[in-house]
């Protein structure tokens, strides 16, 4: 049952690094240089698909695969409107991440490993 767990962790934490990450470099850039430096080390381990969670916690500071995870989302409803029937998976199935794109726009890339993401 804990090897189970463990798993799901870190499917949960690698569709958040998926979902956050280009805010997460944003926010990395502008602290010191060890930030820079884990989540660097965080993206090499996900692109090997080896574990990241604790990593991932260490450097955000809370339990990513908490009930609370993740930066913040911004105001709902605002944004780009969302193409309900299309969306789209993680490219090798490895995370849980499900990306929509804007109506008529271009399919999604895995923040990861640049992938395009898969159909659903």
């Amino acid at each position: 049952m804990k090897k189970e767990q463990l798993k799901r962790d870190e499917r949960r934490a690698l569709s958040m690094l998926c979902e956050e990450l280009p805010a997460l470099r944003a926010l990395c850039a502008a602290e010191p240089e060890g930030k820079l430096l884990l989540l660097s080390e965080i993206e090499t381990k996900a692109r090997a698909r080896a574990p990241i969670h604790p990593l991932l916690s260490r450097l955000v500071g809370v339990n990513v695969t908490g009930p609370v995870r993740g930066l913040g989302r911004g105001l709902p409803g605002a944004g780009a409107g969302r193409a309900d029937e299309e969306t789209f998976g993680c490219p090798d199935q490895a995370c849980d991440r499900i990306a929509e794109t804007v109506p008529a726009g271009p399919a999604p890339h895995c923040a990861i490993t640049g992938l395009p993401m898969r159909r659903n």
